[in-house]
């Protein structure tokens, strides 16, 4: 190792991978480590076995370099003094390319590692209270997300819990009226949300000012595995869904103003488990779902008429897929089920009516999530291939139409949520994995 402004040198530290070695350089502008190998990472060690290290080397003790999954790696003492200091609270560091660690033995400031020489994506966060899978996950507008409902061994929940990013915990809130799951929830721009459905036509509101639920109108139709979308007039549209009939095609409005539900046009084909996006034009694309068969249409809705056009199908039936809004406008549709669990993805651009095939995922998948991230690339995680719940994520690049794999999740799941926070970060809750039920939450 050498330091800037030191004359000492000190052999390089080697990782355990590929025999590769890593070299921390302290920076003379940002007081940072370097990493100077892309495919090498610090070895993992255990620090409770008896009060010993199990690295390796004995010229390499276990120093804890924690981080804030509490994962312990093996680094030499000397980094105590070199490396860039964090906050302990908003764990961030100045270069994009170190990440911030809870370091148990320097100090009890926090310190930055380069992020490759860590290798970590996922980091697991606070427990639920809860396990849950088919529940809903809410960004409030104070920063905390808002889990509700679902489902558990033993049955339907009404529960809600809140997260709070700035020390990674998990509180219990007011308790909905009803139990519901697959059900929505709506962020409305007083700052309430709107959950409705999941098994019954009920629906409630969450004050996050208060803590509590208060209910409200009534739907005209019981329903769950729908889609509510929040309009630009403020309005929120409900989609479809399974009732007490089955499939249904119906749409119904909640007015937050006036706290009533209206119906309004019909789509043109009944359907469950499909994705209902709000384009830049105001439009409401309808993609896939079910009603006896995997549907490859797509209709949109117009909240100026109220009415329902089709439009250009897509290439492969699906349901259980996900729908993402791209900063290029184009809709990204992933996954699902169609003939068997699809790798497949698709664009549509509304200003042609069209869908154009792009990059296939590496993993077929469906039931998985997809989230926009603030440098533009999207972020699938999880989902189910012939009936195996999934830990594979890989990230989707507009700019080239191509999936490159990521760091798998630490659990596997499907039927959960993904939130993009604030801070950039993704936290992911719940779901259900091969061992069942989960309570479990990560950040990417």
């Amino acid at each position: 190792m050498n330091f800037i402004g030191q004359t000492t040198q000190l052999p390089n530290y080697s990782c355990s991978e590929n025999n590769a070695s890593i070299q921390f350089i302290l920076s003379s502008s940002a007081h940072s480590a370097w990493n100077s190998t892309s495919n090498c990472s610090l070895q993992q060690c255990n620090t409770s076995l008896n009060g010993n290290n199990n690295c390796l080397s004995s010229s390499t003790p276990c120093y804890d370099y924690r981080t804030i999954n509490n994962i312990s790696y093996c680094a030499p003492g000397v980094l105590c003094s070199i490396l860039e200091r964090c906050d302990n609270i908003t764990q961030t560091c100045s270069s994009n390319n170190s990440i911030c660690v809870i370091n148990s033995c320097c100090s009890s400031q926090a310190v930055c590692l380069p992020f490759l020489a860590t290798q970590i994506w996922w980091f697991s966060t606070g427990n639920m209270t809860n396990a849950r899978w088919g529940h809903t996950a809410s960004v409030l507008l104070n920063g905390k997300v808002l889990v509700t409902g679902g489902n558990d061994y033993s049955g339907l929940l009404n529960s809600a819990e809140l997260y709070d990013s700035s020390t990674g915990t998990w509180i219990t809130t007011g308790n909905m009226t009803d139990t519901r799951y697959f059900h929505t929830a709506s962020m409305l721009s007083n700052g309430k949300v709107l959950v409705a459905g999941g098994g019954t036509n009920g629906a409630e509101l969450y004050d996050p000012l208060t803590g509590t639920w208060t209910t409200t109108d009534s739907m005209t139709n019981a329903r769950y595995y729908h889609t509510a979308s929040v309009l630009s007039n403020g309005k929120v549209l409900v989609t479809g869904g399974i009732g007490n009939t089955g499939y249904l095609n119906s749409a119904e409005l909640y007015d937050p103003s006036a706290g009533t539900w209206t119906t309004t046009g019909s789509m043109n084909n009944a359907r469950g488990y499909h994705t209902a996006s709000i384009l830049l034009n105001g439009l409401v694309l309808v993609t896939g779902g079910w009603n006896g068969n995997y549907s490859n249409s797509a209709e949109l809705y117009d909240p100026s008429t109220s009415t329902w056009t089709t439009t250009g199908s897509m290439n492969n039936a699906r349901g259980y897929h996900t729908a993402s809004i791209l900063s290029s406008a184009l809709v990204l549709v992933t996954g699902g089920i169609g003939v068997g669990d699809s790798n497949s993805a698709e664009l549509y651009d509304s200003s042609t009516s069209t869908w154009t095939t792009t990059g296939n995922m590496n993993n077929a998948r469906d039931s998985h999530t997809a989230s926009v991230l603030s440098n533009g690339l999207v972020l699938v995680t999880g989902g189910d291939d012939n009936s195996v719940a999934l830990n594979s994520v890989e990230l989707y690049d507009p700019s080239t139409s191509t999936w490159t794999t990521t760091g798998s999740m630490n659990s596997a799941r499907e039927k959960h949520t993904a939130s993009v926070l604030s801070n950039g970060k993704v936290l992911v809750t719940g779901g259900y994995g091969n061992t069942g039920y989960l309570n479990s939450a990560e950040l990417y």
